[in-house]
């Protein structure tokens, strides 16, 4: 008994010496991890970088740019669609206006020609699937604007250079 008892305390002696040693590992590893991102000079990310680089954030000057309107010269520019609600019973009707630098409006307006009808496509698709609530108030049209900014700058520039600097909504009904 005494024997087995003497093996037993050695075994505990042994498993807590094998413990320990694991302990002061993981926490100086801890304590390097937050202290090592401390000292590396901060990295940009690649979100950074882009909106460091667009010009979409830096808005020339208002005699610079122009305004084109995004829809049928002389018809209705209204886009009208029903959200995504349960019985439909809800549509936006908007009217899009797309602010531009001056100096490309002719090359824009081309551009805009030639793939009204995918972007319109694709307007009418984004906005149906948007419920009331995703529309509701100054941050629900300020996010369906940015949407529809960067998907026209994809389409339109796919160079990676924002042309258009703002989309505006001339109306914006809910009914």
């Amino acid at each position: 008994m005494a024997e087995e008892k003497k093996e037993a305390d050695g075994n505990a002696a042994k498993s807590v010496g094998g413990i320990v040693p694991w302990i002061v590992v993981g926490i100086l590893s801890a304590g390097a991890g937050s202290v090592v991102p401390m000292l590396l000079p901060a990295q940009e990310t690649k979100e950074e970088k882009s909106q460091a680089a667009s010009p979409s954030h830096e808005l020339p000057r208002e005699e610079e740019t122009v305004y084109v309107p995004f829809g049928e010269p002389g018809k209705d520019q209204q886009v009208v669609v029903n959200l995504n609600e349960g019985r439909m019973t809800r549509y936006l009707r908007v009217a899009i206006t797309l602010q531009i630098p001056k100096s490309q409006e002719e090359e824009f307006r081309k551009k805009l020609e030639k793939k009204k009808a995918q972007l319109r496509n694709w307007l009418l698709s984004e906005i149906s699937d948007k419920e009331l609530d995703e529309i509701r108030g100054a941050a629900g049209q300020n996010r369906l604007r940015r949407t529809i900014r960067e998907h026209f700058n994809s389409v339109l520039f796919p160079d990676g250079f924002e042309h258009i600097y703002d989309v505006l909504f001339e109306d914006f009904n809910v009914q």
